[in-house]
């Protein structure tokens, strides 16, 4: 093996590469089983809870924080809507929106950890293939008709 190629080869290790890229698919596989697992209803947005003055002079809200109440805050045409989320509705909708928070969490640590192999198999892509150099064979080209190429 030419000493220039084992020298890159020690640096971008093909084995270490490789085991790197199987480590990683093994923490994306519980992501990747997750959202297969996904089967209920999901409901997009963030469930949020916010405190409110309801205006009253006398109101304990005037002194203290508020009066808490929950909302779901979506995007709707590159605008943030709040939708109001009474008391029967709450626990349905969390549990909704959980679903949703989850499975975008998962789907996120799948791309950000596909990225990661990629960039793996791209190393371990450059640490196999010989330089271009070591192609130069010394022949001369020869063109159509078997004419010399200078």
């Amino acid at each position: 093996m030419p000493v220039v190629f084992r020298a890159y080869q020690m640096k971008h290790d093909p084995s270490r590469l490789r085991q790197e890229i199987l480590r990683l698919e093994q923490a994306r596989a519980p992501h990747v089983q997750a959202i297969l697992e996904t089967r209920e209803p999901m409901r997009r947005g963030s469930f949020v809870t916010l405190h409110r003055k309801c205006g009253k002079p006398t109101c304990h809200c005037t002194t203290d924080q508020g009066h808490p109440a929950k909302y779901l805050s979506l995007k709707d045409g590159g605008h943030t809507r709040l939708v109001y989320i009474g008391p029967a509705q709450e626990v349905g909708v969390a549990e909704t929106n959980g679903r949703y928070r989850r499975f975008r969490d998962n789907r996120a640590a799948i791309a950000r950890l596909s990225k990661a192999v990629l960039d793996i198999i791209n190393r371990l892509e450059a640490a196999l293939v010989l330089p271009e150099s070591k192609l130069a064979t010394g022949r001369r080209r020869r063109g159509r008709g078997g004419q010399r190429v200078d």
